[in-house]
């Protein structure tokens, strides 16, 4: 009985000193944020938001940043939500076999590739093309590696639908696309959305594709940090972190919703 008292207790305390790991970068970013000194300080001697007034009043390449985040994130998640969602349906229809096999794997394909290698090989197909440093770049970039987690998901969400709703709606003349839309669309239109927020929250961290693929007039946020980063450390990139930090738990929110954390971190 002891020793598994004891075995509880020292769970405990690895699961806390674990999440106290995790979690102390974040602190600290959140700290330096609201400092009051042009050094990044922790913790800070003085608080102020005078960053943040910076950033959305008067820091015009920031502001910039942030609309080419949003832009680029809304077309990845409109993009990769269609392309993922008509994937996992597709292969649902289809029979198992090699077929179906090959079209999965194309869909995952990204998912064990190296960031690096995909972001060079975009690089150079975009510069091609003439739309490197583009939001079409960016977010055809984004959408290839986004495409896969939207994918994962509907899949998980279409175990869920009624299919006898489905048969029945064929048996009685509707088209494929009308039996999708009317009868499988919406019993699985909540982890649609849940798939699209997805994809907007990894668009917005996403740096390495964005590095390859932008330009000065179409950085993001994560893009125009770095640059900071190697020139001055100030309260700004803290600012910036903090903001992506509360945008994702924002966009996180209707995820867990649908699927639970413990549901949600099987498929991820």
């Amino acid at each position: 009985m002891r020793q598994r008292q004891l075995g509880t207790a020292l769970f405990r305390v690895s699961v806390w000193l674990l999440l106290a790991f995790v979690l102390l970068p974040v602190v600290v970013v959140v700290a330096t944020s609201v400092s009051a000194t042009p050094d990044v300080v922790f913790p800070p001697e003085q608080l102020s938001l005078r960053y943040y007034q910076a950033f959305f009043f008067e820091e015009a390449k920031w502001q910039a940043a942030f609309r080419n985040s949003a832009i680029v994130a809304a077309g990845t998640a409109v993009l990769a939500t269609a392309l993922g969602t008509a994937g996992a349906y597709g292969t649902w229809q289809l029979t198992a076999g090699r077929l179906r096999q090959a079209i999965t794997t194309l869909l995952v394909l990204p998912l064990p590739t190296p960031l690096i290698v995909l972001a060079l090989a975009l690089s150079v197909y975009f510069a091609r093309l003439g739309i490197r440093g583009s939001y079409l770049a960016l977010i055809f970039g984004h959408t290839l590696v986004t495409v896969p987690f939207v994918f994962i998901v509907v899949r998980a969400v279409l175990t869920r639908v009624d299919w006898r709703t489905h048969e029945a709606a064929r048996d009685l003349g509707a088209t494929r696309w009308q039996a999708f839309r009317e009868v499988v669309f919406p019993q699985i239109r909540a982890g649609v959305i849940a798939a699209a927020f997805v994809a907007a929250i990894l668009s917005l961290h996403e740096f390495l594709i964005a590095l390859f693929l932008s330009d000065l007039g179409t950085r993001t946020l994560p893009v125009l940090e770095w640059t900071a980063l190697r020139n001055f450390v100030d309260p700004m990139v803290s600012v910036v972190s903090t903001l992506l930090i509360v945008a994702a738990l924002a966009l996180a929110i209707p995820v867990v919703a649908v699927f639970g954390v413990d549901r949600l971190a099987r498929l991820l």
